[in-house]
């Protein structure tokens, strides 16, 4: 039985407000109650998940706040935005950069990302989002070599960010999961977590029972009662210098 990640700096990498906290929430909340340091990247902020027309300013506010507020509940302090266009992510050297400028600014032991870009089933809409997509190759690009490497975005260097090498990588919602965390005593703060996300879950009905079942489902199979899945691949220095 896993009761976390094995590593004691962790930063999660996803396209929007929420991805995390519908994913893996349970398994950040173990880890900050393990006392390792958890930090967020956020790619977009999410301003076109509304019914309602308000302003672009007003929707990616209210989707920050729900958000800093999610993490705050599971022990996260550390929230980086990095705010490009919603629905329109693309696997860039502009979003790679950005997310190279996070890893080495929070120095993680590894890096968790909420999609596997080896998982290309387009079996929902949801897991098949464009930005799930992008982000997931984006932040894979970015892992190996460009963080790690000083002569990728050698700006970076002037702005003392200098090349960082993780241990490894978890990739959540993968079509050949190999790890498993028992979310059994935090999966009361993920959903109180996915609460905070009041534009997006307001509506929904039976949100706590669907999440039980999902995690059921992970977790019955490997004789856990409710589980988060990931898939863990070594970073090829391995070292984490």
């Amino acid at each position: 039985m896993n009761n976390g990640i094995e590593h004691d700096r962790i930063l999660v990498i996803a396209a929007h407000p929420d991805d995390i906290d519908f994913t893996i929430a349970g398994s950040v909340a173990l880890c900050a109650r393990a006392g390792k340091t958890v930090g967020y990247c956020i790619a977009t902020s999410g301003d076109k998940g509304f019914d309602e027309d308000l302003p672009v300013e007003e929707r990616m506010r209210i989707r920050e706040e729900e958000q800093r507020a999610a993490a705050t509940v599971v022990g996260v302090e550390e929230v980086h935005f990095l705010r490009k266009p919603d629905g329109e992510l693309r696997n860039t050297p502009g979003l790679r950069r950005a997310i190279v400028a996070v890893i080495r600014k929070f120095k993680p032991d590894a890096v968790v990302v909420t999609g596997d870009p080896a998982s290309r089933n387009f079996e929902s809409f949801y897991g098949s989002h464009p930005d799930h997509r992008a982000l997931s190759e984006a932040a894979y690009d970015s892992l190996y070599p460009a963080a790690g490497n000083r002569f990728y975005f050698p700006d970076l260097l002037e702005s003392g960010l200098d090349p960082h090498k993780i241990k490894e990588v978890l990739f959540s919602g993968s079509s050949k999961p190999d790890y498993f965390v028992d979310i059994g005593e935090t999966f009361d703060l993920k959903i109180k977590a996915l609460r905070c996300h009041k534009s997006q879950v307001s509506g929904m009905d039976n949100l706590e029972d669907r999440m039980r079942d999902w995690g059921r489902t992970i977790g019955e199979p490997e004789g856990m009662a409710i589980a988060e899945s990931f898939r863990r691949m070594e970073h090829p220095d391995g070292s984490g210098k």
